[in-house]
């Protein structure tokens, strides 16, 4: 597992400011993109009720409400859920730690988890069994987590490059960063079979060049880009899809794994 460092006032602290900046999610989710062709893909077949773990402003958590699913999101950031209840006040939502889970054993049939485990600075492996507690027999997880590869070592070169540390400030944990064969360990170890794994370009590199991004893209909305996807020009569309073909595991930004009780 690598470690990515960042000036911050600390993971909570960046989640904080990045949700105070962005409204909440609209009830629509692509089916085609990351997070919600995954989610749809793990759901399908399951019954019984749904935990989103880390649901942030709610697109997924929002559709699958909308879609007469029993679902509930919890996340560590109040200021966020408080976003999602001025849309639907009657979503059940829970401010909450995944290390902790504040549900009983065997309590739901799924989990989805986008991009909640790479925020832990430890006690990883403790999360997922606790969320293997919360799951019913053969219940499904499906988690992402950030990958260690070329694509997320050169997005935190160029991080590190830009980024203008105070005197005296501080670098402090940002993300966890897993090999794919590592994530998989860390599953089996807390009782998971895995189904399969995805390698999935969520933020492309060259997104981070204008250049490359989509017309309706050049300049960064959070709010357009969660519903749209980062979104990018032929060219840089055409760029990213061949670095996908021959070297999947090292351009994805993303992995996303889909994994049962055993």
């Amino acid at each position: 597992m690598r470690i990515t460092y960042r000036s911050h006032g600390g993971n909570q602290a960046y989640w904080q400011e990045r949700w105070e900046q962005a409204p909440a999610d609209s009830g629509g989710l692509n089916l085609a993109a990351y997070p919600g062709r995954f989610a749809a893909e793990a759901l399908a077949g399951t019954e019984g009720p749904v935990l989103e773990a880390g649901c942030g402003l709610g697109r997924v958590l929002r559709h699958y409400h909308g879609q007469g699913r029993e679902i509930i999101g919890l996340d560590f950031i109040a200021d966020a859920l408080a976003k999602i209840r001025t849309q639907e006040p009657e979503l059940p939502l829970l401010a909450g730690d995944v290390t902790g889970l504040p549900f009983a054993d065997k309590s739901f049939a799924a989990v989805l988890a986008f991009g909640v485990y790479h925020n832990l600075p430890q006690g990883v492996a403790e999360a997922l069994s606790e969320c293997r507690r919360v799951l019913t027999k053969g219940g499904v997880l499906c988690v992402s987590v950030r990958a260690d590869n070329l694509h997320n070592r050169c997005i935190d070169w160029l991080a590190a490059r830009q980024a203008r540390t105070a005197p005296g400030e501080a670098k402090v944990f940002h993300k966890a960063n897993f090999r794919a064969d590592e994530f998989a360990g860390l599953l089996r170890g807390a009782g998971f079979r895995l189904r399969i794994m995805h390698f999935v370009e969520n933020y492309p590199l060259l997104y981070k060049f204008r250049v490359f991004r989509a017309a309706d893209h050049k300049h960064f909305d959070e709010g357009l880009a969660r519903a749209e996807g980062y979104r990018l020009s032929s060219l840089g569309h055409g760029l990213q899809a061949l670095s996908n073909r021959f070297w999947p595991a090292q351009f994805c930004t993303t992995i996303v794994a889909i994994a049962e009780v055993a």
